[in-house]
C-alpha cells in the first residue's frame, strides 16, 4: 500500500520553499494539469494584518501563485469566505493577500459569501446534522483546488490549518449551521463534497497562543508543509509542533470519512525531518472550557467566533489577575429555547452575543436582570469588560468617549502581551 507523502522545507524566502516542497512531491507540473483552471483558497478570513501571522502570509500567497504559473494552467483564481460577520474583500485587503495575488498575476479575485451562482450537493451518510450544502458553481467546475492556510491555534478545533481551512468555501448561512453541529464532523461531511486535491500550509510564523484571531503570538517557525493528503499533512504538523494526534477530534471523523491516513508508519516525510525542525507551541486550548471550572459556562450551539472571544476572556482574566474575583458567575453563549437551569440572576448572569436575544426576551417577561454583551460577533474587548465591569456592552457612556474606549484597550493590551511574554519565559 503506497504511503502518502507529506513534504517539509525549512527555509528563510517563501519563493524557494514552495518551489523545493513542491519538487518534493514530483514539481508542479506533476501536480497542476496544463491548461486548467485553479482555485487557491487562503485563509483570509479575519481583519489580521501581514504581521499578525491571524491570516496566510502574503509572501506564501504569492509564492504559491508564482509555483502554479509554471505549469502553464488556463486560469488562477483566488477565492475565500471570510468568517461570519466580517468583509471578505477587506479581509483580504489587510492582510495583504489581496496585493500579493495581484502582483502575482491574479486579478480574479472572488468573495465565495457573495457568489449566487450556487449547486446544491448532497452529502452521502452525513456524520453531522448538516444532509446538503450549496456551494458556487465554479468551485465546484475548478480542474484543482490548492488550499492555502496558515497554521493557528483555534479555541474550537485546538488548531486550524488544511483540514478546517476548506471551511472558508460556504457561505454564511452554512458556515453558521455548521458551528450548531458537531463542527468536526460536519467539516469532513464538507470535505466529501468538495475536496482540496492540494495543499501547502504556512508555517513560517505560525500563530499561538490564544489564536484564531485574538491576542495569539506569531512563532518564528520558518517551514512549509505541502501534501496532497491534507490529513496526513495536518498529523505531520502536531508532530513538528508537539501536539498529541488523541488531543484532536477531527482526525477520527477525517478517517471515518477515508479522507487520509494519520499513522507515522503511513506516512512518508520528504525534504527536512520532523526531527530537525521540532519545536513544541504554546497550545492553550486543549482543555476547553474545563479549564476554568470555577465559571458556569453553557455553550451549547455556540459558534467558534464567540467561543474564541470567551476563551480568550478567561485568559485575559486569569493573566491580568482578575479571575478569582469574579468566579461563580454564569455565562450564556449561542441560541438557547429554555433559561438554564441554576443560573445565578442579575449582575452574575452574563448574556453573550446577538444568539441570545430570544433568551433575553424571556428572562426580560419573567422579570429577571442579567448583563448583556451585543453583537454576531461582539467585539473583541466587549466579553471581558462585560465581566470585570458588570455593565451591558458595549457601554453606552464609554462608548461616546471613543478615546478613553481606545486608551483602555491598548493599556489592556499593553499589559496582556507583557504578561504573555513573561509567561512564554518562566
Amino acid at each position: 500500500m503506497s504511503k502518502s507523502i507529506v513534504s517539509i522545507v525549512k527555509g528563510t524566502i517563501a519563493k524557494k520553499m514552495v518551489e523545493d516542497a513542491l519538487n518534493h512531491l514530483g514539481g508542479v507540473k506533476s501536480l497542476i494539469k496544463e491548461g486548467s483552471t485553479v482555485i487557491v483558497k487562503p485563509n483570509g478570513g479575519h481583519e489580521g494584518p501581514p504581521e499578525s501571522s491571524v491570516c496566510t502570509s502574503p509572501a506564501v500567497v504569492k509564492a504559491v501563485i508564482e509555483a502554479l504559473w509554471k505549469a502553464n494552467p488556463k486560469k488562477i483564481i483566488l477565492a475565500e469566505s471570510a468568517a461570519i460577520g466580517c468583509d471578505t474583500m477587506k479581509c483580504l485587503e489587510v492582510s495583504g493577500i489581496k496585493k500579493a495575488a495581484e502582483e502575482a498575476g491574479v486579478y480574479d479575485i472572488r468573495d465565495i459569501k457573495s457568489d449566487p451562482d450556487l449547486i446544491r450537493k448532497k452529502i452521502e451518510n452525513p456524520r453531522s446534522a448538516i444532509r446538503n450544502i450549496k456551494l458556487p458553481r465554479f468551485l465546484l467546475e475548478a480542474d484543482h483546488i490548492v488550499n492555502v492556510p496558515i497554521f493557528k491555534t483555534h479555541v474550537s478545533m485546538v488548531f486550524t490549518c488544511a483540514l478546517k481551512n476548506i471551511k472558508g468555501v460556504v457561505q454564511d448561512p452554512i458556515h453558521g449551521t455548521m458551528h450548531l453541529t458537531n463542527l468536526a464532523a460536519a467539516m469532513m461531511d464538507l470535505w466529501s463534497v468538495i475536496r482540496a486535491d492540494l495543499s501547502i500550509a504556512d508555517l513560517i510564523r505560525p500563530l499561538e497562543g490564544y489564536g484564531p484571531h485574538s491576542t495569539g503570538n506569531p512563532v518564528d517557525f520558518g517551514c512549509i508543509v505541502v501534501s496532497q493528503d491534507p490529513v496526513a499533512l495536518d498529523a505531520t504538523v502536531c508532530r513538528m509542533i508537539g501536539l498529541p494526534i488523541d488531543d484532536v477530534d477531527y482526525f477520527k471523523a477525517a478517517s471515518e470519512r477515508g479522507l487520509g491516513v494519520v499513522d507515522k508508519d503511513k506516512i512518508e516525510i520528504r525534504g527536512n525531518s520532523i526531527e530537525e525542525v521540532y519545536k513544541p507551541l504554546h497550545l492553550p486550548y486543549l482543555k476547553g472550557f474545563a479549564a476554568w471550572p470555577e465559571y458556569n459556562f453553557h455553550i451549547e450551539n455556540a459558534c467558534s467566533s464567540c467561543q474564541g472571544l470567551m476563551a480568550f476572556s478567561m485568559a485575559k482574566l486569569k493573566l491580568l489577575g482578575l479571575y478569582d474575583k469574579n468566579k461563580g458567575i454564569d455565562i450564556v453563549l449561542g441560541r438557547k429555547k429554555d433559561i438554564p437551569e441554576g443560573v445565578h440572576f442579575g449582575k452574575d448572569l452574563i448574556l453573550v452575543g446577538d444568539c441570545t436575544k430570544a433568551l433575553k426576551k424571556k428572562l426580560d417577561a419573567a422579570g429577571e436582570s442579567y448583563i448583556f454583551v451585543v453583537g454576531c460577533p461582539p467585539g473583541e474587548p466587549l466579553p471581558y469588560w462585560a465581566i470585570v465591569d458588570r455593565k451591558d456592552q458595549p457601554d453606552l457612556e464609554l462608548f461616546q468617549q471613543p478615546k478613553i474606549m481606545r486608551k483602555r484597550l491598548e493599556d489592556e493590551t499593553d499589559l496582556l502581551l507583557e504578561k504573555l511574554k513573561t509567561q512564554k519565559n518562566e
